[in-house]
């Protein structure tokens, strides 16, 4: 995208807080018109538009357009004009003009993709899995665990060998999943409960997750609500036993998730509240019963 400082810097505005949006470029008038060649506008699925491509006249036509490309992710080319030729070029989709100035507008829209993010605290093998899984899948993935190198991640775009979650350059909220196998488990489900984000799913038996959110009830920093948001056991009820058959259970969730009429999964940018300045002693590790979808 080539932008101005204007329109780029809104265009990150609406990557971080997870809005869907196009961009709209004019790449042929025929006078009269007020827009020229060239001219650009980025317009959300809800029609508001940021920029200049034209007036009253063409924004019907433009916000019509808009939502049926963010829908099939698509971008399309759209003729604006007054008047009544029967046929165009394959490809172009004719609008009438609404009112009277005259002119014609040729303008390309293209929807701006943005892959849902998926944050996994934690280095186990069903951290190794998900993180395959979900790079095919079309996630961007971002691993966070205690001394982690990118070599064991190479699924990843991103790895950070902390829980200072505030470090990470993460566009706009992630789903998250913790499967820190007994290593500094408390430490992970804080980093990620601070998070706030809508979907926060924990892999453990149901037993070990009691005993991880009993410890953290007590911290006033921790809100009832905040655990409450928290899935155990996660990830689909598919009767798993391996770390790859959990992977795919917890992704058949997030999918589910993602593409239902779920919670906004954007949301403000992290801070350094996400931070944990505290070591927690690491933890032994207790087997994951029947894999992640265990009830029992």
């Amino acid at each position: 995208m080539l932008l101005n400082k204007e329109l780029e810097q809104k265009a990150n505005e609406l990557i971080k807080q997870g809005i869907h949006f196009t961009l709209a470029t004019v790449v042929r008038v025929e006078s009269p018109t007020s827009s020229k060649p060239g001219a650009k506008a980025l317009v959300t699925e809800s029609g508001e538009i940021h920029g200049w491509i034209g007036g009253g006249c063409a924004q019907p036509a433009v916000i019509k357009t808009v939502k049926e490309c963010i829908k099939n992710g698509q971008p399309q080319l759209i003729r604006v004009t007054p008047t009544h030729e029967a046929a165009l070029e394959d490809g172009i989709v004719k609008f009438n003009m609404a009112c009277h100035s005259g002119g014609t507008l040729d303008i390309f829209i293209e929807p701006i993709s943005m892959k849902p993010q998926l944050l996994i605290i934690g280095a186990s093998p069903v951290a190794r899995a998900l993180s395959k899984l979900a790079s095919i899948s079309g996630f961007d993935v971002t691993i966070a665990a205690r001394n982690v190198e990118p070599t064991e991640f190479p699924d990843a775009v991103a790895t950070l060998s902390s829980f200072k979650l505030a470090e990470l350059n993460l566009q706009y909220m992630p789903y998250v999943v913790i499967s820190t196998q007994g290593k500094a488990d408390e430490a992970g489900l804080k980093a990620a409960i601070n998070l706030g984000s809508p979907y926060t799913a924990l892999v453990a038996s149901q037993r070990k997750a009691e005993k991880l959110v009993e410890k953290l009830t007590s911290r006033e920093d921790i809100s009832q609500e905040q655990l409450q948001r928290l899935r155990y056991p996660a990830g689909v009820d598919i009767n798993v036993r391996t770390p790859e058959e959990i992977a795919v259970a917890l992704l058949a969730e997030i999918i589910n998730v993602k593409n239902a009429e779920q919670p906004d999964m954007s949301a403000s940018p992290l801070t350094s509240e996400n931070e944990l300045a505290e070591e927690v002693t690491t933890e032994a590790a207790e087997p994951v019963s029947g894999g992640c979808c265990s009830k029992s």
